[in-house]
């Protein structure tokens, strides 16, 4: 499978949303913000339920493994201010790779993305900026459950690969270091927590509930 799966639906996505915010660029100062970064899964539940089998219930453990392999973790914020609050939008592309499966779990990971798509508020405070959002959650998961695998490629949402999975929300803190002109770093902590209450595996369902403590770095610019 390409390193990238389905990426030139994820790109006319991105842009379609660049293309919105711009449009009202005119009601105050746009800032747009790619950021990288990983983050820390605290052990959460999960079950497992499949067709003609007991439910599968144990406490959860996950890496998130940013840059390896598949999609890396990934980032990006659109924010449009007036004065000293903006409405923004923001897209993070989470991965989760289960380390404490049972016998019964062959592989389970979501590493094309526990993606959450977050609509919300900032307010600057000082030299720092709190953030506030809330939306769904959309996963393409990969996983064998009792020998039986499960793979999104040409399924899910318009056979793109993802599926509308659960909602999510996050409480954030970021600041920035101009550096020239318009152009600024970030940094940025947040706590993220996502219930996703279905993710498919082979005839059944998986209830994958997560709350992490992440950690961004990145850059932006100011229109």
């Amino acid at each position: 499978m390409p390193l990238f799966k389905n990426s030139r639906r994820q790109t006319a996505f991105i842009l379609g949303i660049i293309f919105l915010a711009a449009s009202g660029a005119q009601a105050g100062n746009l800032s747009l913000e790619l950021m990288t970064g990983t983050a820390y899964n605290f052990p959460t539940p999960l079950t497992v339920q499949q067709a003609g089998y007991p439910d599968i219930q144990l406490t959860a453990q996950y890496d998130t493994e940013p840059f390896y392999p598949y999609t890396p973790y990934y980032a990006f914020r659109i924010s449009l201010w007036d004065r000293n609050e903006a409405w923004e939008f923001e897209q993070v592309h989470h991965r989760l790779f289960l380390t404490n499966p049972p016998p019964e779990i062959q592989d389970f990971s979501i590493h094309y993305g526990y993606t959450y798509f977050l609509l919300g508020h900032a307010w600057k405070m000082g030299d720092y900026i709190l953030h506030l959002d809330a939306g769904p959650v959309v996963t393409s998961p990969e996983n064998i459950v009792r020998g039986q695998g499960f793979h999104t490629y040409n399924r899910g949402i318009l056979d793109s690969g993802y599926y509308l999975s659960g909602l999510g929300a996050q409480a954030a803190l970021s600041r920035n270091f101009n550096v020239w002109d318009s152009v600024f770093l970030l940094a940025d902590v947040g706590l993220i927590g996502g219930w996703a209450w279905w993710v498919p595996i082979s005839n059944g369902s998986a209830d994958v509930p997560t709350l992490g403590l992440h950690f961004h770095i990145g850059t932006g610019v100011g229109f």
